[in-house]
């Protein structure tokens, strides 16, 4: 079995186990489904409202400000569906288990970040998706390469979010703490709901370079639209070459300095 069948077969495994007891209790499974359908509702409204008022935002129309809202659940959504294992590698590290993850026939950073599944997000992706079909449809005729530059900036957004991800679990190696340090990206991540262009220079920048959640929620959309330079997207493909790697070695790094939560 190639590795990579093997590591479909075992995420496939989890995703069934975590439906499995997620629909032991059905009731607060739909509740939570229910209220993050709620929650993109409310957002439309809110966006109708404000356009209600003015005809652009930042230079862009109802539509187009739906497009980047849309991306950022794209991205985000597929982060949290892959990547949810991360939101407990503090209590992996300090209860022990990351000591079995070592010795197990299956990477350890495997088991760390993609080996918690939320059924419950795949659900939610679904009617995203249809969502931004719909966008699409309103929008002006555009072309394969646009629709292209698009693809390829999206998977970018997620390659960058797993060496976010990646970072963070070998800071809960390294120091066996810093559970916060997810939760500032998810913080920051927020911002990614609309373009960057609607905030001022200096935090465009921070966005954009500091902490590049324009890279990965924005730059997309801008692509889709003809709005981005080739520049830019140079930009961002570089800065996945570069997150990735690095991303890697400080795991790699974190890894060799573990001392076992026992020690």
């Amino acid at each position: 079995m190639s590795a990579l069948r093997k590591y479909r077969r075992i995420w496939l495994r989890t995703a069934s186990m975590a439906m499995q007891a997620q629909l032991t209790y059905r009731l607060g499974s739909f509740g939570f489904l229910l209220g993050k359908m709620i929650r993109l509702l409310f957002f439309f409204a809110f966006m109708a409202a404000v356009f209600n008022h003015v005809e652009t935002v930042a230079g862009y129309s109802l539509v187009e400000t739906a497009l980047f809202f849309m991306t950022y659940n794209l991205v985000d959504m597929t982060a949290q569906i892959f990547f949810r294992g991360v939101y407990g590698a503090r209590r992996t590290v300090s209860e022990g288990d990351f000591d079995f993850y070592l010795v197990q026939p299956c990477s350890p950073l495997f088991r760390m970040t993609c080996s918690s599944v939320d059924f419950l997000d795949i659900v939610t992706i679904v009617p995203v998706i249809v969502m931004t079909g719909m966008v699409f449809a309103r929008l002006p005729p555009l072309g394969a390469w646009n629709y292209a530059a698009y693809a390829l900036l999206l998977a970018n957004g997620v390659a960058l979010i797993f060496a976010i991800h990646v970072g963070v679990a070998a800071l809960a190696v390294r120091t066996q703490e810093l559970e916060s340090a997810i939760w500032i990206y998810r913080d920051v991540m927020f911002m990614g709901k609309f373009p960057v262009d609607v905030y001022a220079p200096a935090v465009r920048w921070a966005l954009t370079v500091g902490i590049p959640i324009a890279v990965m929620t924005t730059f997309p959309a801008k692509a889709l639209l003809g709005r981005l330079s080739a520049g830019w997207i140079v930009y961002a493909i570089g800065l996945s070459a570069v997150a990735l790697p690095l991303s890697w070695a400080f795991w790699k790094d974190s890894v060799s300095r573990y001392t076992s939560s026992s020690s």
